[in-house]
């Protein structure tokens, strides 16, 4: 009777052997694993500039950048980011201890795609991000994210619960340097006892944008520690681009109720312009319209303010990721067809998420009538070139696959000042 509880036990043991040697093998093969995951190897713009496009390629890219205004070209969603071995940045030590698996590998995974390999890894991101702008044939802005702590309703700061930390003044440092390629959009929680006095401060150097991820850092727009800070940024004309609809990125699990499109009416009824970032094109939210709090899709909530005409000229959606396999069978085709609400759309690629291979299928696109197969042979090409300039070719090429409409041009071109000075 003893035998199948002493082997079972001995399955447990073996089990918890297995997964230790593969925690072990998980650290010692990063470099190679990792990068398959993520990519840093196939930035050859950056790191082998003489292999260039095939002429087809190039051809496709020149195709995807007619029309298109380089003066008016920005990426409004790249994120700077850096473990503080050479700024004063910080990431959470949860994300780089191999203790915490789930978190440590999403750490590497974003690391290897923003290539952090080499030298100091906050340099290096920065000069690899540098480079891929400037290998385009028509380089775009970006617009550089700060992202503060988590606060409490108190106005204390939460590390232990948050992720990371890209200072403002870190990010206008690097705008200041790369003055050609980068913007800068500050971040500042509205709990904080100096949230105002920070958001004048960066206003005066030239700041008209604060990034929000409202799951992750606990920014409830709801309440009314929100007040003030709203009522001072539609001052200031400082636009808000806010993460709506579920958030995987980061650690949010616990807050997805924050990201509600819906809770986006707060900001805009102090008359700021907002961002909704992504579009909201992932997860479901409760429609707090209706008062049985049913749970709907976060992209639907989304269309419905852009719906609404009072927010016209404030509201506006952001396409980042709207490509990728998670997302574009729910939301990209109704982006393309609704040409009517293509005034309000803008661009940006989540920088550095188009370094991840894995969270794009191209194959999946042309499957479902996006792409054709020339075209998904191509952008492939472009991808393993250069990530950034594939994500906006990307966007310029796929079509619903019923009616074939594309995103307009006017998707692609800045809608409103993004700094000042």
């Amino acid at each position: 009777m003893e035998e199948r509880p002493r082997k079972w036990r001995r399955w447990v043991r073996r089990g918890a052997v297995g997964l230790a040697l593969l925690v072990v093998v998980l650290v010692l093969a990063r470099g190679a694993l990792i990068d398959w995951i993520a990519g840093y190897s196939v930035h050859r713009a950056v790191h082998a500039p003489e292999e260039g496009l095939s002429a087809e390629a190039q051809a496709l890219v020149e195709r995807c950048l007619a029309g298109l205004d380089p003066a008016l070209l920005i990426d409004h969603h790249a994120h700077l980011a850096g473990t503080g071995e050479g700024s004063d940045c910080w990431v959470n030590p949860r994300l780089r201890s191999p203790r915490h698996l789930r978190d440590w590998l999403r750490f590497q995974t974003y690391r290897s795609a923003a290539g952090m390999e080499g030298g100091d890894p906050d340099i290096v991101f920065v000069d690899n991000l540098a480079g891929l702008l400037r290998a385009e044939p028509r380089p775009p802005r970006a617009l550089l994210l700060a992202f503060d702590y988590r606060y409490g309703l108190d106005g204390a700061r939460i590390e232990e619960r948050s992720e990371f930390y890209v200072p403002n003044d870190y990010v206008l440092g690097i705008r200041d340097a790369h003055p050609d390629l980068f913007l800068a959009a500050a971040s500042i929680h509205p709990y904080r006892s100096d949230a105002i006095e920070e958001l004048e401060r960066v206003h005066a150097a030239g700041v008209r944008v604060l990034k929000w991820l409202p799951s992750a850092q606990g920014i409830d727009m709801a309440s009314p520690r929100c007040g003030p800070f709203f009522e001072a940024c539609a001052r200031l004309e400082v636009a808000l681009l806010v993460h709506a609809g579920a958030e995987l990125a980061v650690d949010a699990a616990e807050d997805q109720g924050l990201g509600n499109p819906l809770l986006l009416r707060h900001p805009l009824r102090a008359g700021v312009r907002v961002i909704a970032a992504h579009c909201a094109s992932l997860g479901e939210d409760e429609d707090l319209d209706d008062p049985g709090r049913p749970l709907t899709s976060s992209f639907d909530l989304f269309v419905r303010l852009l719906e609404e005409p009072e927010w016209e000229g404030l509201l506006y959606g952001e396409i980042s990721t709207v490509t990728q396999r998670n997302r574009f069978p729910l939301v990209l085709a109704e982006l393309l067809r609704r040409q009517d609400l293509h005034a309000r759309l803008i661009n940006g690629s989540d920088w550095p998420l188009p370094g991840v291979n894995l969270l794009y299928s191209t194959r999946a696109l042309q499957r479902g009538g996006f792409l054709s197969e020339d075209e998904r042979t191509l952008l492939n090409e472009v991808y393993q070139w250069n990530p950034l300039l594939f994500d906006l070719c990307l966007k310029r090429t796929v079509r619903a696959p019923e009616s074939g409409e594309r995103f307009l041009d006017e998707v692609f071109h800045a809608k409103f000042a993004v700094e000042g000075i």
